[in-house]
């Protein structure tokens, strides 16, 4: 088996989940899918196993597998978790961080403030740079194991948070104010502002609708 097209073939199909083309309980099979990357069967059953591992499918005996449903609750655990573990990476940053991961930071940041368009293509383009942005502050911390624990909470589809992101607006001014507050937290190097303020930012920014939603459930 080529190992291009076992990993082709796990791009293409984890990109189709991300962006929601392939809704959450979409079935994937492998022969449709084998036909539409142009591979055979055998590097999609590869994909397919490496999806699972990611949790961004499942797989039932004599069903198949199908893209993972995630719940509400499995969203607001996805901000409690990065909040306590990024908190953590930008403590650990603030010594670490050289000065082109500070400049890319920056970069981030101005782009973010400059967004425009429609609140979709808003919501769009400061989900991938908002990523962006913190998958750089956490590679800064210089932890393998760090990164491996905070790689699965980068894996939730983009359709998932649309469904609460459009329901109100981004306060893009605040949260932009909040990325540059992190920036000269880890620039002078003082860890506990630098982990205190990623903590909050990330607490402020869960959408209102998924802790409402979520109170509704345990009520």
């Amino acid at each position: 088996m080529s190992s291009n097209a076992a990993e082709r073939a796990y791009q293409t199909i984890r990109a189709r989940i991300m962006d929601g083309s392939v809704p959450p309980g979409a079935a994937l099979r492998e022969e449709a899918l084998a036909a539409e990357i142009g591979v055979s069967r055998t590097p999609v059953r590869d994909a397919l196993r490496r999806l699972l591992a990611d949790g961004l499918v499942e797989s039932e005996r004599n069903r198949g597998t199908f893209v993972a449903e995630i719940t509400t609750d499995d969203l607001l655990e996805v901000y409690q978790l990065r909040a306590a573990l990024e908190g953590f990476a930008a403590r650990r940053a603030a010594t670490r961080i050289t000065q082109g991961e500070l400049d890319a930071l920056r970069g981030l940041a101005d782009r973010m403030e400059a967004i425009q368009g429609t609140p979709e293509q808003v919501v769009a383009r400061f989900h991938a740079l908002n990523a962006e942005f913190h998958v750089t502050m956490v590679r800064a911390a210089r932890s393998r194991r760090l990164e491996g624990m905070l790689g699965w909470a980068f894996q939730v589809p983009l359709v998932l948070l649309k469904q609460y992101r459009m329901q109100e607006w981004i306060n893009l001014s605040r949260s932009n104010g909040q990325h540059r507050d992190i920036i000269e937290a880890l620039a002078t190097g003082n860890a506990e502002w630098a982990g205190y303020a990623v903590s909050a930012h990330l607490n402020a920014t869960r959408p209102t609708a998924l802790m409402a939603e979520a109170a509704e459930q345990e009520g």
